[in-house]
């Protein structure tokens, strides 16, 4: 029998909450994936009748959507990041806060992705970051499309990454390190491009994203003051 499935004590009457359901119901995730989250297995796990359930979540996807939210808002960014207090540090830190919180639960990162961030955790990170973007100087519409560069860009990773983080640090190292084999591999005659670089392809990916988001905000035009470049001159889309 599952860990998941062991008997439980019953819960005491009136002892279930919307925040206990989701604590064990990602737990529950991590444990067995997506596939073992049912009411039933999350019934026993509570120490309730499934139909418990359905008073706090009307449905499953009602419930994955809160489980989203609540992985969204267990993000913290770091208390260091580019070790200046600029707006750019302070950008870069939201999203790589992000992105390890989507990995921290990766059967949960494509749920995540497929649902609009509008949740009121999802809902707090967008204006955190629309503020910091439109004090740096972008107008309304350049810090929109920034926001959703930056967005869309560290879901997508996130939602690459986690087969591997799901793999655990030593099998995820030897998948990425047979794919580095498998490129080697290919004719230089052929594909000399390929062959050159090969042995630096499929490393770190957690370095990997830190270097796409950097150079995100470098296009962005933000500089280590946090300053970015459409402020001395407001893009004409944004007037």
């Amino acid at each position: 029998m599952p860990a998941a499935d062991a008997n439980h004590e019953r819960a005491p009457r009136n002892s279930l909450s919307d925040e206990r359901i989701l604590q064990e119901a990602l737990a529950l995730v991590d444990e067995l994936s997506l596939e073992g989250l049912t009411t039933r297995a999350l019934g026993r796990r509570l120490g309730v009748d499934s139909t418990a359930i359905y008073r706090h979540f009307r449905s499953k996807d009602e419930l994955l959507a809160a489980l989203a939210d609540r992985i969204v808002g267990s993000s913290q960014p770091p208390a260091s990041t580019d070790g200046d207090g600029s707006l750019r540090g302070q950008l870069r830190g939201a999203f790589l806060a992000v992105h390890r919180a989507l990995l921290a639960h990766p059967a949960m990162a494509a749920i995540v992705v497929r649902r609009p961030f509008l949740g009121a955790n999802s809902s707090a990170v967008s204006e955190h970051v629309l503020g910091l973007l439109r004090r740096a100087g972008f107008g309304d519409q350049d810090a929109a499309r920034a926001y959703q560069a930056l967005l869309f860009y560290t879901l997508s990773h996130a939602m690459l990454e986690a087969p591997y983080t799901a793999l655990g640090p030593e099998r995820a190292a030897a998948e990425l390190a047979a794919s580095r084999l498998t490129l080697a591999s290919l004719p230089a005659s052929r594909y000399p491009n390929t062959a050159a670089v090969a042995s630096h392809l499929y490393q770190s990916l957690d370095e990997q994203f830190t270097y796409g988001l950097d150079r995100l905000l470098d296009g962005l035009g933000l500089e280590a003051s946090g300053r970015s470049a459409t402020t001395a001159s407001p893009p004409s889309s944004s007037a």
